[in-house]
């Protein structure tokens, strides 16, 4: 390759695939970002400069890759499918000291992969513009590793941006929403319509910031916290007191004075709940579980 061709480009892009032997794979839920203006836009948020560590998970067709590459920043790259990588290798020829490897992120050990490949005094800033269709593994992943990055920008499917950011009361507030809020402060920085994607998505997408916050909570607490949330929300109509008791053994006045003594209303349903109020929650069931039990 001579020379790099405008990934952002629809028509060089599939040129390109072609000359590759590529074509969009749909079980794979591949969607290639081909505007320039989003690339820009997204790689300013991050405020990403030269030296600093970076992670690109699913980097695609290299649209973003490339201009990452282009700010000196210290760049890893995760990718699974053997055919884009092929053509990352070469796009990124100028750029030798990008690491590209080829992984599952559904099953990365994130902090043993910052540990073995990347030292940052600064931390790593992560960049992803993942398929759809595994937007929430991916994340609960992150968080069960305690979102181990300083920052992270990161494309959804608008739907599922709404889901991670959802205050109480929404239609979109569930368990994902109180994971992300307990490990992190999110913000949705701007839309991204579905015209700038090759082939063109059905939906529109969201580009969130992430940054960890600081957590209420010990790592053994953390364990019945997951517990609580994801419980509630699977029968997110009962109410919160019929929840602790598919939970808990205990009898429902114990149960009850456990949720007053968190400040939580017996009747109230999960998605009434704040992040608080699960920590809170969680803390004292915790606290009491390790007297009595």
């Amino acid at each position: 390759m001579s020379e790099i061709p405008d990934i952002t480009s629809p028509r060089k892009l599939n040129s390109l695939f072609q000359s590759y032997g590529l074509q969009p794979r749909r079980h794979l839920g591949q969607n290639f970002l081909i505007d320039a203006n989003i690339v820009r836009k997204i790689i300013a948020a991050a405020r990403v400069e030269e030296g600093d560590a970076v992670i690109e998970v699913g980097p695609g067709a290299g649209a973003l890759t490339v201009n990452l590459a282009r700010t000196g920043a210290n760049l890893m790259v995760l990718e699974i499918d053997r055919g884009l990588i092929r053509l990352l290798k070469d796009l990124l020829r100028p750029w030798p000291e990008v690491e590209i490897i080829e992984q599952d992120v559904l099953k990365v050990d994130w902090k043993e992969l910052i540990r073995r490949t990347i030292t940052a005094s600064g931390g790593i800033k992560l960049i992803s513009n993942l398929p759809y269709n595994i937007s929430a593994p991916f994340m609960y992943a992150l968080f069960k590793d305690n979102f181990p990055f300083t920052v992270g920008l990161l494309m959804f499917q608008k739907e599922v941006a709404h889901r991670l950011i959802a205050a109480p009361g929404d239609n979109d507030y569930g368990a994902l929403s109180v994971i992300c809020g307990y490990y992190t402060e999110g913000i949705k920085l701007f839309d991204v319509s579905k015209n700038v994607f090759w082939p063109r998505p059905k939906v529109g997408s969201a580009v969130l910031r992430l940054q960890p916050r600081e957590r209420e909570l010990t790592g053994q607490e953390e364990g019945l916290f997951w517990e609580i949330v994801r419980g509630f929300f699977q029968q997110r109509r009962k109410t919160v007191l019929n929840s602790m008791s598919r939970l808990f053994p205990f009898s429902r006045n114990r149960l009850t004075d456990l949720l007053e003594k968190a400040v939580v209303f017996p009747g109230a349903r999960p998605e009434e709940l704040s992040v608080k109020q699960f920590a809170m929650l969680t803390r004292i069931t915790y606290n009491y579980l390790s007297k009595y039990s």
